[in-house]
């Protein structure tokens, strides 16, 4: 006993010298003018030429408004986007940029084909005036789940807010803990048989599924749960039909605002058991995530302090779903509340068997699969779930991102 309790001693002060020098290369990068990197994101960013393209991430945006309408969304992006940029721009080491970034901003009056070229890509917005087509490109390394938000918001809002996320607060010795608890438990995980994923990125097949609001926002009052549990609920029982699972294991990201590290996502990872409706499933998802919620923060500590590289891979390995729920409704003076048709997003690459980004935006829920493993039953999906196909790719520099 005395020797585990001196190792767990040990570890809590490793972790907690760990902190404190990120606290300190946070300090000087704040003071420098600069946001620092953490985990992952130092890797890539320092190996960006490699693949200059490996985290990029699209999304595309139908609107339906008169013609004046739109060139105020064009207007309130020349004066608001190109600001925002020059600012994140300015707070990447020089060292990072290397030669620069693509521009920030391309305007065109009909439809063409995007492509992406050889220059790293830091933020984009490609607008298309006669059919109100709006791309929003981003490069993940750069723009993580706080910042990609004021992107976001700079085309949807009429401004910018900072308060839509939680902020990771550290608490001595309490975060440590949580971090050990959380490398404990993906350890002691059952082992189970990984899903087989395509030999080749190509061959990811991408959908995209636009659902009522309205059905699910009564549906979730009548089980008295938060709709949010119910969405999350939605896309894990469709993912498990799917791939004819019993259990699924699920990771949920969660962003969390912060000014001082690029690194702005932590995650909750679930092992979710077959239920026989979606409605058990929203009261038992929600039992998991309150009962889990703490990983999240301690796996946003994880990812700041760590070089995880290894450890994130080990972790895509041992996840079946990977599902990302933005609450899009919540910001602050939305300007597309009745104008948005379509949301749809995709990435590059997707290490893991299923990717869902789920936007709740006003009354409209717009999924984007990802999927990239022959044990999804596409057929079944298509036909019954009436899932459309995406022509929204990511294929690397040479080719074109179909509009």
């Amino acid at each position: 006993m005395f020797i585990l309790l001196f190792i767990a001693c040990v570890a809590i002060l490793a972790l907690m010298g760990l902190k404190l020098v990120r606290t300190v290369q946070e300090l000087r990068a704040a003071r420098a003018g600069y946001i620092t990197f953490g985990g992952d994101d130092r890797y890539q960013a320092r190996n960006a030429h490699l693949n200059v393209h490996d985290a990029v991430m699209i999304a595309r945006v139908r609107v339906e408004m008169t013609e004046d309408a739109f060139e105020a969304v064009i207007r309130r992006i020349e004066e608001n986007y190109l600001r925002w940029y020059e600012s994140l721009s300015a707070s990447i080491p020089p060292e990072i940029q290397g030669n620069g970034f693509d521009t920030p901003l391309e305007i065109w009056n009909e439809y063409g084909t995007y492509e992406l070229t050889d220059t790293p890509i830091l933020a984009k917005i490609v607008v298309c005036r006669k059919e109100q087509v709006i791309l929003l490109v981003g490069n993940h390394v750069y723009l993580g789940g706080y910042l990609l938000s004021q992107f976001v918001q700079l085309v949807f809002c009429q401004s910018i807010s900072k308060n839509i996320f939680p902020r990771n607060r550290y608490l001595p010795v309490a975060t440590e803990l949580s971090i050990l608890a959380l490398f404990s438990r993906l350890a002691l995980r059952r082992r189970r048989l990984k899903s087989p994923l395509y030999d080749d990125q190509a061959q990811i097949q991408r959908f995209y599924l636009k659902q009522d609001l309205g059905p699910i926002m009564e549906q979730a009052t009548n089980l008295q749960v938060h709709h949010l549990y119910l969405v999350i609920a939605m896309h894990v029982f469709m993912v498990m039909q799917r791939m004819n699972k019993t259990r699924l294991r699920v990771t949920l990201p969660v962003s969390f605002s912060a000014n001082d590290s690029f690194n702005t996502v932590g995650a909750i990872f679930l092992d979710v058991d077959a239920e026989p409706d979606v409605e058990v499933l929203a009261r038992k998802i929600r039992r998991l995530v309150r009962r889990n919620q703490w990983q999240v923060s301690a796996s946003n500590h994880v990812q700041r302090i760590f070089p995880t590289r290894k450890l994130s891979e080990r972790a895509r390995n041992m996840v079946d779903l990977t599902l990302t729920v933005v609450l899009q409704k919540t910001l602050p003076n939305n300007l597309l509340t009745n104008e948005m048709k379509d949301y749809e997003f995709t990435m590059g690459n997707i290490h893991y068997p299923v990717y869902v980004m789920a936007f709740i935006f006003e009354d409209h829920v717009h999924s984007s699969f990802m999927i990239n493993t022959p044990e999804y039953d596409v057929d079944a999906f298509m036909a019954q779930e009436r899932a459309a196909r995406m022509d929204l790719t990511l294929a690397g520099a040479a080719s074109g991102v179909p509009l």
